[in-house]
C-alpha cells in the first residue's frame, strides 16, 4: 500500500492572516513531491513538514496573481543554498518562465539546478514517475489553469495460484508480475495478465485554483478522490465572488456534486471571514463530505474501492 498525504501549507485568499499563509498544496507519493502554487512563505512550509528541498519535485503554478507565485523564488534560492542538483519540474502560463528568468537574474539567485519548464495548456501537460497531470483553463480575472494530479494506475491483484499452476515459483519473480512486468521461463513468456485481475485505478487530486465554477470544470474533475477548490467568499457575497473571478463555498460544494467527487476541501479563504464554519456548513448542505482547509492540515487519500 502506497501512502499519498496531501498537506495544506496556505489556505487564505490574496493576504495572510495570523492562521493562515498564501496559497500552496502539497501532494506527497514515495518520496515524489507536486507542489501546487507558492504563495508568500512557502520555503519554510516545505521545511516544517518536512517535504525534502532535494525531492522529485513538481510546480504547478495556476496563475500569475503574487498571492499565488511569489515564494516560488524564495523556494528556489533556498533549494540552491541546499544545493539541490535534481532538475526541477515547474508548469504554469507561460509568462512565468520569462518572470522567473528576469527576476532571478535582478535577485542574482544562481540556481543550482536545472528547471525543465512546461506552458500550462488544456490537457496533458506533464508526466513522473508516478502522476499524470493534467490542465483545464479556468475562469479567472487573468490567464488562469486548474490541475488534475493522477496517479498512475495499479496493476490488477496477484493470484498466486494462478502464477504456481504456470510453474512461476514464489520470489522475484512473483515480484516482477505484481509490479506489471512480464517474465520468461523454459522459454515461455508469462505475461502479468495471465496472474492478476483488471488493472486498478490510481488516485485523482483536483485543484482548482482562483476560479468562477463552470460546466467544464465538473466534466474534468469528474471522479476525483479528493478536490479542492476556490471558496473566497460565503454565498451571501456571491456577487462580490462574480465580481472578482472568485467561487462560493456554496458553489464550490454545487460542482463538487455534479463532479461526483468522493471529497471537497475548501480553500483560499477572504481574510474578511474570521472563521470559515459558516463557510463549512452552507457546503455541507449541498454536499456533505466536505472539510475546511487549515495550514498544516494533512489529508491520506485512500485507493478508490
Amino acid at each position: 500500500m502506497v501512502n499519498l498525504v496531501v498537506t495544506f501549507l496556505g489556505t487564505s485568499a490574496a493576504a495572510p492572516t495570523a492562521d493562515r499563509g498564501l496559497p500552496a498544496v502539497a501532494i506527497k507519493r514515495e518520496g515524489e513531491v507536486v507542489l501546487m502554487d507558492c504563495g508568500e512563505g512557502v520555503q519554510r512550509r516545505v521545511l516544517s513538514e518536512s517535504l525534502g528541498l532535494g525531492s522529485d519535485m513538481t510546480v504547478l503554478i495556476t496563475h500569475l496573481h503574487g498571492d499565488h507565485v511569489t515564494g516560488l523564488l524564495g523556494l528556489l534560492q533556498t533549494m540552491s543554498l541546499a544545493q539541490r542538483r535534481k532538475p526541477l519540474n515547474v508548469v504554469g502560463p507561460e509568462k512565468l518562465l520569462k518572470w522567473l528568468e528576469v527576476t532571478a537574474q535582478l535577485l542574482h539567485i544562481g540556481l543550482t539546478f536545472p528547471i525543465s519548464f512546461s506552458a500550462a495548456k488544456p490537457g496533458v501537460v506533464l508526466r513522473t514517475a508516478g502522476f499524470r497531470i493534467r490542465a483545464a483553463t479556468a475562469a479567472h480575472s487573468v490567464e488562469a489553469f486548474s490541475y488534475l494530479v493522477e496517479e498512475l494506475g495499479r496493476p490488477g491483484v496477484f493470484y498466486p495460484a494462478k502464477a504456481k499452476s504456470l510453474g512461476v515459483p514464489e520470489g522475484k519473480l512473483w515480484s516482477r508480475l505484481q509490479k506489471g512486468r512480464s517474465i520468461t521461463i523454459g522459454g515461455k513468456r508469462i505475461e502479468p495478465y495471465e496472474v492478476t485481475g483488471p488493472p486498478r485505478p490510481g488516485r485523482k487530486i483536483g485543484y482548482s485554483g482562483d476560479t468562477r465554477p463552470s460546466a467544464r470544470l465538473a466534466r474534468f474533475f469528474s471522479g476525483c478522490d479528493l478536490l479542492i477548490f476556490d471558496s473566497t467568499f460565503r454565498d451571501s457575497d456571491r456577487e462580490k465572488a462574480i465580481e472578482r473571478r472568485h467561487s462560493t463555498s456554496l458553489e464550490a460544494a454545487e460542482l463538487a456534486s455534479k463532479a461526483k467527487v468522493r471529497q471537497l476541501a475548501l480553500t483560499h479563504f477572504s481574510a474578511r471571514y474570521t472563521t470559515v464554519s459558516g463557510l463549512v456548513r452552507e457546503a455541507r448542505r449541498v454536499f456533505p463530505n466536505t472539510i475546511a482547509a487549515s495550514d498544516g492540515l494533512s489529508i491520506k487519500v485512500d485507493y478508490p474501492v
